[in-house]
């Protein structure tokens, strides 16, 4: 890349309890082929060695001139927070995030900045990630998207949650653009939403580009938040409300003239996936709560409303059942 095409690229991530795998992360950092780089790294209020690992490595990242900021919060925040912290924070030309867990490949800010440069009329470029396990660092999948040709076909698409990849390091971001479409740089604060409310826009405007290539590594771990997340039915129905909530959110900040249109095609998911954790409970209320709102915006299928009713028809035929044996 020629000298006067060497932009300054900011990176962004925050880490909760990272100790165990930050060694991993910075060493891809130091391995970057590009050299321009910004590191703001923010350790959210972490209970364990995080902040003494981190500050180990100032003096490697500065011998190889990648400016860094180190901050420290006392207490965990939100990850929207954190985002728009970064964005206070940041000087680059071009931005991206990266989880502390995940590993973006050497040559990964070179080429996405790359290709952003190729096409300056794009303002974020996707790229392809592995999936690893990580325990054993072995590939069990391929993350992708396939490009939607259709006039918001994409943004389309991540509001139904399909054909999209919300993992930080598969998108770059070019700060020209997303001003465009953000221009106060500012997103909803929520613990839910965070991939939606910075890709929404960008999205809206087809402003999206690709590179059919793995540039990152991402850690699929046995403790994370999404694993958490699927053990407990009732964190699962905060997060899809806290989702649904942001998503709302970010259209009205974008101030659509149609923003109520797009409304079906991520509600009647997120209600369906609250309303099926909810039947893993034994809170009758909860179920009934969930079923309204899904039945609110109309998204009771058969299936669903058999899945609803199977265990009422449970309990009354065991009911019966039992009536049966004492008339016996």
């Amino acid at each position: 890349m020629e000298q006067k095409k060497r932009p300054l690229v900011s990176m962004i991530t925050y880490c909760y309890n990272g100790e165990r795998f930050i060694h991993k992360y910075f060493e891809a950092v130091l391995a970057q082929t590009y050299d321009n780089i910004e590191l703001i790294f923010i350790d959210n209020g972490s209970e364990d060695g995080t902040w003494q690992i981190a500050q180990s490595y100032l003096p490697k990242l500065e011998g190889r001139g990648i400016q860094s900021q180190l901050i420290r919060k006392e207490t965990n925040q939100s990850t929207c927070a954190m985002k728009k912290l970064g964005f206070e924070l940041m000087h680059g030309d071009y931005f991206f995030g990266c989880d502390s867990d995940d590993l973006i490949h050497s040559t990964y800010i070179e080429k996405m900045l790359g290709y952003l440069l190729d096409h300056p009329e794009k303002g974020v470029v996707f790229c392809q990630l592995r999936a690893v396990l990580e325990t054993t660092g072995e590939q069990i999948g391929l993350m992708k998207i396939n490009p939607n040709p259709n006039p918001k076909g994409a943004f389309i698409d991540l509001l139904c949650a399909r054909n999209a990849i919300f993992t930080p390091i598969s998108y770059m971001i070019s700060r020209e653009h997303f001003l465009q479409v953000n221009p106060k740089m500012d997103i909803y604060i929520s613990r839910y939403g965070e991939n939606y409310q910075i890709q929404l826009p960008l999205l809206y405007a087809d402003l999206q580009g690709y590179i059919e290539e793995p540039l990152g590594d991402y850690s699929v771990r046995y403790d994370s938040y999404t694993g958490k997340l699927k053990k407990d039915p009732i964190k699962q129905i905060n997060a899809y409300r806290g989702q649904e909530e942001s998503i709302i959110a970010t259209l009205e900040q974008m101030e659509l003239p149609n923003a109520t249109e797009f409304y079906p095609y991520f509600q009647v998911r997120l209600r369906s996936e609250a309303l099926f954790a909810s039947l893993s409970t034994k809170d009758r209320g909860l179920r009934k709560e969930c079923y309204g709102r899904l039945k609110a915006v109309h998204g009771i299928t058969p299936k669903i409303f058999i899945s609803y009713r199977l265990p009422f028809v449970r309990t009354l035929l065991l009911k019966l059942l039992r009536r049966e044996k004492k008339g016996e």
